[in-house]
């Protein structure tokens, strides 16, 4: 793996991503973790989420994270002795202006993004007890699972440089995956 590329985790909700970049700090010497969802509450009022949406609408949680992606990402242009394990929310590289820093990024060399791919049934029963986020269609939550991975999952695995499929992995299997794939690279 080359030394200067950052790791971009990408994938629905459930899938990991936050446990995952975790435990790729503690794997990665001189990593460390940024949590998307996290910077956007920590540069807001809101206190959820679901506070923003409610507030700002969807478009605005949006440019949220577009904004947060920005600075992280030009830190990484600027400070290219940083190395960081960026965990993003689900819906990042759904909106254009994210997908395309995203994209550029990659192109240049200084991520490598990664799907934690989980098939709707493994989502829907690890998100069984959540109920910190809002629903993204308004359907029943199966049905909203079933929904999302069918609009997202073509567009994670085009972007992506390495999909790891989660199901019946420990967060320490798929940590260890994400490292042996990455320096397959």
């Amino acid at each position: 793996m080359n030394e200067l590329r950052s790791i971009v985790l990408m994938g629905l909700r459930g899938s990991g991503k936050t446990t995952i970049g975790a435990r790729l700090v503690d794997l990665l010497p001189h990593f460390v973790l940024q949590d998307l969802d996290q910077s956007v509450l920590e540069d807001s009022e809101h206190k959820t989420i679901d506070a923003i949406v409610k507030a700002e609408g969807w478009a605005g949680f949006r440019m949220r994270e577009f904004e947060q992606l920005q600075i992280w990402l030009w830190s990484l242009h600027h400070l290219p002795e940083h190395r960081m394990v960026l965990s993003l929310g689900g819906g990042v590289p759904t909106f254009e202006k994210s997908l395309a820093i995203l994209q550029s990024a990659e192109l240049h060399g200084m991520i490598c993004l990664v799907y934690l791919r989980a098939t709707p049934a493994t989502l829907a029963a690890r998100m069984e007890t959540s109920q910190d986020r809002p629903s993204l269609t308004g359907k029943d939550p199966i049905a909203e699972i079933q929904s999302v991975f069918d609009e997202r999952d073509a567009l994670y695995r085009s972007i992506a440089d390495v999909v790891i499929d989660v199901d019946g992995q420990l967060p320490s299997e798929t940590a260890d995956a994400v490292v042996k794939a990455l320096g397959e690279l």
